[in-house]
């Protein structure tokens, strides 16, 4: 409790410079597994969401096209104020917060960055306009990590490799000490 499990005052516990690369190389493995783990579980949550949005705003194009609805200004450019919504979308969908949970809401952010918070904002006041561009972004994040992921692979077998078999050598803290006083004058 008191984090004495940093510190190396334990024999056991002291590591070489080659274990602290090995452990730096597992810890990077996990955390980039982990990111691409929440951003694809986010992803999943997301897309039958975004599937459902498409095909209601299909329908509803359909229905303007065949009731001939189609009112236009002098510019061809149909108005807002008669399609029944803000950016020409007049269906209504709801989105409740309980469908993402916390991981959900940290790989958004993740992506996002600083606005994220005000995209989680944006998905539930307009989700028919937010989720398909977060889905869009989620995804090509998702092509990203991944890729980079594969990058560091290739950097971290070089790592395990350099450092494998030096780690092992659990006596390299000690060995110069022990044999200065092995060889010194007064022993001898």
């Amino acid at each position: 409790p008191d984090g004495s499990e940093e510190s190396y005052t334990f024999r056991h516990m002291r590591k070489n410079q080659h274990e602290e690369v090995l452990f730096r190389c597992e810890d990077e493995r996990f955390e980039i597994d982990m990111v691409i783990d929440s951003t694809a579980t986010a992803l999943k949550r997301l897309e039958p969401i975004a599937e459902e949005i498409a095909i209601l705003q299909q329908k509803e194009a359909f229905s303007e096209k065949s009731t001939g609805s189609d009112t236009r200004d002098k510019t061809g450019i149909k108005n807002a104020l008669e399609s029944g919504g803000l950016g020409g979308n007049p269906i209504q969908y709801s989105f409740d917060k309980s469908i993402l949970n916390t991981i959900h809401r940290h790989a958004i952010a993740r992506v996002y960055g600083d606005s994220g918070q005000e995209i989680l904002d944006l998905m539930h006041k307009n989700p028919v306009v937010a989720i398909p561009v977060v889905v869009k972004r989620l995804k090509q994040k998702d092509r990203d990590f991944r890729a980079a992921r594969d990058v560091l692979n290739r950097r971290w077998k070089e790592l395990a490799e350099i450092n494998y078999y030096k780690s092992i050598d659990h006596r390299s803290l000690t060995w110069r000490t022990i044999d200065k006083r092995a060889t010194s004058t007064r022993t001898l």
